[in-house]
């Protein structure tokens, strides 16, 4: 690590222009540019830090909110024992190496005291009005050695100039702010969410950018920027093959941060960030220019990303963080994983377990390089290790000197010696920065790189072995529509109903679980009976009550057959109501009104979007409820936060439970593309 810092202080801090690709050149002629395409120092020193910390927290972790509206009080940010040193800690106990913290969210209330505006830590019970987070968290940073970032949103649903000429003035004095007062940034991050466009009468993007370069010239300027890219979802998930170099759809003749037309170019290449294939040779084809645009995987540790005390069981578990981790880092992008703060202001305690949990493992994997203890050989398209002794081996790791040589592999491959023979074990595309194969564990006398196909002579820095510590995998939680819930798993499994984390004394599972009436449950595997047996990987589930005696007793609109809405009541995930999409297809909002069978005390419900794709799902609601079918009550209405991009399931609860309701109504009133459909795949509600 060090010396890739090192190799990042050398670059030049200079603008970088695109390299322009000539009329009519040839894929194979592109292919040829697009290996001498190179990082800036600030790209490589980004990219260097792996797995960052991203830290949400503000106005809405006290609303239990996703997307404030910009109308709370500053009263309500009132976190009553905050500690960014214990933050801090936490991250590095996981191997992070980097913060980058939510100054200011959508609702537009700033951590720090601005002379911009009112909404902010300085009229919030916040330290006595005197409290500064931003500043604490970046004193924490530097205390403990890791690198500070700061998440600043461009759009503003508190300030009343958002979306006029006016707000730019604004937006710009609250980056000058951040820039100037917290010490060296490693990271800028600009929200993509409602993001206005390039327009210098209204939002010049290219002046922001001014104020980052001017003043902090060594951050990264990430997501709305030059530097670094979004991977296009916030689900976790990378691109099999991950290009850094990437192809510009028009022409690109200056610095990407203060040349308009080569910053529109590259918007234009943004707006394809979701597309699987982005620098591939089929997608070289209309290059225009080829610039550096490095990828960052942000998900969160929890199914929101803000926190909400009913998540607390929903931590992910190691193995699915251990699938982000290595399919970012791994796979030549970085991971921005998000770890919310509470309302104490500290980071909770299931967190902590999880992000230790991943620090260990990676520690133990990585610790030492295999490859050590043998014989290294090196050619220009293959490296060798050949040991003394048979070793086994179960993690590949190849690093290419994109310093030097930019990334140029497009495929390799890599080989066991075994009984005096190559054979091959594991295979893989692109390797840019950093890539990372796991397989299972595989003895042999030595291990060799081969590559199969790059853009001119490779360059590989590093080749590494390293076998991965064995995991006890996490249970399995299933419910069927009765409301009946099984476990399964390897070892002993031990779990709890009430929410409560699972210990070696709790009931070890043994038959099949009735939960109608809904409820959280939390498993573990254990490796043994004995009582002092540690836990191994926990799992966790939220379920409402079973739908078994639900019946669907009026609807907007279905579409029939396989989406009629009776599926959002099957207990099927898998399944979906959709409103009709052929034929006359009638405008929202949509409702479906379902009869519970019996009275039930309403504390909320949960709303389950479609399993694939985003066609319907449901951004604004309401719930209405009823104890007769006539008269009806609104008990809930707003907006799911980031569904476009976080399609997990929504609970809502109530502020106050509503008595013996026989019926609710469900009204999807907006779609997340504002199209005229809705879809759902299970509505379930909550009775605890």
């Amino acid at each position: 690590m060090r010396q890739l810092l090192a190799a990042a202080l050398v670059l030049p801090l200079v603008a970088q222009a695109p390299v322009a690709v000539p009329d009519g050149a040839t894929v194979d002629a592109i292919a040829a540019l697009a290996a001498d395409v190179r990082p800036s120092a600030r790209q490589l020193a980004w990219q260097a830090t792996g797995c960052n910390a991203f830290v949400h927290f503000g106005m809405n972790t006290f609303t239990g909110r996703e997307w404030g509206d910009g109308k709370e009080s500053p009263a309500r940010f009132a976190p009553t024992d905050f500690d960014a040193n214990q933050w801090v800690a936490a991250f590095a106990a996981a191997g992070m190496r980097g913060v980058v913290l939510t100054c200011k969210h959508l609702d537009g209330f700033c951590l720090w005291p601005s002379a911009t505006t009112t909404h902010d830590v300085a009229s919030s019970p916040f330290r006595g009005g005197k409290g500064d987070v931003v500043a604490e968290v970046a004193a924490a940073c530097r205390a403990q050695g890791l690198r500070f970032g700061v998440y600043l949103s461009p759009w503003d649903r508190h300030a009343p100039t958002f979306g006029t000429p006016a707000y730019q003035a604004t937006f710009q004095a609250q980056l000058r702010e951040l820039c100037v007062g917290y010490g060296p940034l490693f990271e800028v991050w600009f929200d993509g969410a409602n993001c206005p466009p390039d327009d210098p009468t209204l939002f010049d993007w290219l002046a922001v950018f001014a104020v980052v370069r001017e003043l902090q010239p060594d951050a990264a300027i990430a997501i709305t920027g030059p530097d670094v890219r979004w991977v296009g979802n916030e689900a976790g998930t990378t691109r099999a093959q991950e290009w850094s170099v990437l192809p510009l759809p028009q022409s690109a003749p200056g610095d990407l941060a203060s040349d308009r037309q080569s910053w529109r170019a590259l918007w234009a290449l943004r707006a394809r960030n979701q597309e699987p294939e982005l620098g591939g040779r089929a997608a070289l084809a209309d290059a225009k220019a080829l610039c550096w645009w490095p990828a960052e995987t942000d998900v969160s540790i929890r199914p929101g990303w803000f926190w909400r005390a009913d998540e607390d069981a929903q931590v992910k578990p190691l193995e699915r963080l251990l699938d982000f981790w290595y399919g970012a880092v791994g796979g030549n992008a970085v991971l921005l994983l998000n770890v919310p703060a509470d309302t104490r202001g500290r980071i909770a305690d299931p967190d902590v377990r999880a992000l230790r949990e991943l620090g260990d493992h990676l520690s133990a994997t990585f610790g030492s390089d295999l490859a050590d203890r043998g014989a290294r050989k090196q050619y220009p398209k293959v490296g060798e290790v050949v040991f003394d002794a048979p070793t086994t081996v179960d993690t590949f790791e190849l690093r290419e000197d994109v310093a030097a040589s930019g990334q140029r592999v497009e495929a390799f491959r890599v080989e066991a010696l075994q009984n005096g023979g190559w054979r091959e074990c594991a295979r893989g595309g692109t390797v840019g920065f950093r890539r990372i194969l796991r397989t299972e564990p595989i003895t042999a006398d030595g291990f060799r790189y081969w590559i199969e196909q790059s853009r001119g002579k490779p360059q590989i820095a590093r080749f590494s072995l390293h076998r991965r510590p064995p995991l006890l995998p996490a249970p399995r939680i299933a419910r069927d529509p009765a409301g009946v819930v099984t476990l399964r798993g390897a070892g002993v499994v031990r779990y709890t109903l009430d929410g409560s984390a699972v210990t070696a004394g709790s009931p070890r599972y043994a038959a099949p679980l009735p939960l109608p009436d809904g409820g959280v449950v939390r498993a573990a595997t254990f490796a043994s009976d004995a009582p002092a047996e540690p836990a191994g990987r926990e799992a966790a589930a939220t379920f409402g009550v079973a739908s078994a005696g639900f019946t669907v007793v009026a609807c907007s609109s279905e579409e029939g057959g396989g989406e009629a809405a009776a599926k959002a009541i099957d207990g099927d995930p898998r399944t979906h109501w959709h409103t009709r999409w052929s034929g006359a297809v009638p405008r929202p909002p949509h409702h479906l009104t379902i009869g519970l069978g019996r009275a039930l005390d309403l504390h909320g419900f949960v709303y389950q979007p479609r399993a694939e794709g985003d066609n319907g799902t449901v951004a604004a609601y309401e719930l209405h409820a009823s104890g007769d079918g006539a008269a009806w009550t609104q008990v809930a209405a707003g907006e799911f936060g980031n569904i476009a991009t976080n399609q997990t399931a929504q609970v809502v609860r109530l502020p106050q439970a509503f008595p013996s309701a026989r019926f609710v109504r469900f009204v999807a009133v907006r779609e997340v593309q504002g199209r005229a459909w809705a879809s759902c795949a299970e509505l379930s509600v909550l009775a605890k």
